[in-house]
């Protein structure tokens, strides 16, 4: 499998990056090593191994799911912004859309 100058151009526009003309046939040239190696990985033979959840075999230690004391709805009231009816109140999604600080800056 290779790629070529067409497919880089949709790779990148789909990915939203832009590299300089004269970067272009090196990041080709890369892109195609890359890939030739992953059709390495697939003509590795693993019949009969079964797969890694961790580098190095451990025991799982998992923990009795037990309930505790739950926090009374009067000590969160009194610990949020603001409530009403027993409920938490947050701002609108858009309201805080607006308000946040990783909007794009407006030109």
């Amino acid at each position: 499998m290779t790629t070529d100058r067409e497919e880089l151009e949709a790779l990148l526009y789909q990915t939203r990056l832009r590299i300089e003309e004269n970067q272009k046939d090196e990041m080709l040239d890369r892109l195609n090593k890359d890939l030739e190696f992953i059709e390495g990985l697939f003509e590795v033979n693993v019949d009969g191994i079964d797969p890694l959840y961790h580098v190095i075999d451990l025991p799982e230690y998992l923990r009795e799911d037990v309930q505790g004391p739950t926090l009374d709805n009067e000590v969160i009231m009194d610990l949020c912004r603001s409530g009403e009816y027993g409920y938490i109140v947050v701002p609108a999604v858009p309201a805080a859309l607006e308000n946040s600080e990783h909007q794009a800056k407006k030109s």
